[in-house]
């Protein structure tokens, strides 16, 4: 019996210091775990933190932005209004211009035009060739004053204007481009004579149209050539001929 008691409160002391290392040790655990949570809270805290700061930072940024995307939107409404006057200011000009051009004195054009002509029909290239710009396109194309030269002496036996049948004089048109600069278009009328296996890609054997383009020029104070072009003028009397001989010959068929 005594020895039962004995193991009995053996026992009961056992479980007791048991309870006791178990409770210490959960004590510890918790404080642990508490401080563990306390740190996490605190690293939140301050990430929170950051991210609240970092938040205003932006939305000052985006303010600003803002201010500034509403300031550009006005800048560039004034920029939109004075384009749109400005461009109204120039349209008048350009109006104006075309309007002076309508009265432009077409003689001194004229006037170099038939020089150009009668040049040509005299051989006197050089001095037709002088009459154009540096930039001038023959045709197209760009000649040197030899080209200019070869191709007349080479391929044109004789070139000269067409005049009116009603009052002899020259078949010369001057057309204002309109466009606000000094050039005009110059429409003549000229009979070709072509030589002998001559190269008829430019002019033609018979009646041309030559189209000369003008600029005035304030460093010369006279008109320039810009630009030569021609087009064959069709004789009526030949298609007419043409045409009965079509019909003869499908009514001998």
């Amino acid at each position: 019996m005594k020895r039962f008691v004995v193991i009995i409160t053996s026992l009961l002391i056992i479980f007791v210091f048991v309870a006791l290392n178990y409770l210490l040790w959960d004590r510890e655990s918790l404080v642990t775990l508490r401080e563990s949570n306390q740190a996490s809270i605190d690293a939140l805290s301050r990430i929170n933190m950051n991210l609240s700061e970092e938040n205003s930072r932006l939305s000052r940024q985006a303010e600003e932005l803002n201010k500034q995307i509403e300031e550009l939107n006005m800048k560039l409404k004034e920029l939109e209004e004075k384009n749109e006057e400005q461009q109204l200011v120039i349209e008048e000009q350009k109006q104006f211009i075309i309007e002076l051009k309508s009265h432009i004195n077409p003689e001194p054009v004229k006037t170099e035009a038939q020089d150009w002509i009668n040049s040509l029909t005299e051989k006197n290239f050089e001095k037709a060739f002088l009459k154009s710009s540096s930039l001038c396109s023959f045709w197209g194309n760009n000649w040197t004053p030899r080209m200019f030269t070869n191709y007349f002496v080479k391929n044109i036996e004789n070139i000269k204007l067409i005049s009116s049948e009603e009052d002899q004089e020259p078949l010369v048109e001057i057309i204002p481009y309109q466009t606000p600069d000094f050039n005009v278009k110059v429409v003549m009328h000229a009979h070709v004579s072509l030589t002998e296996n001559a190269v008829s890609e430019y002019l033609q054997e018979g009646e041309n149209i030559i189209e000369l383009d003008f600029t005035y020029s304030d460093r010369h104070e006279q008109w320039v050539i810009m630009s030569v072009s021609s087009e064959p003028v069709e004789n009526p009397d030949l298609q007419d001929q043409a045409a009965n001989d079509e019909s003869i010959s499908k009514g001998s068929e």
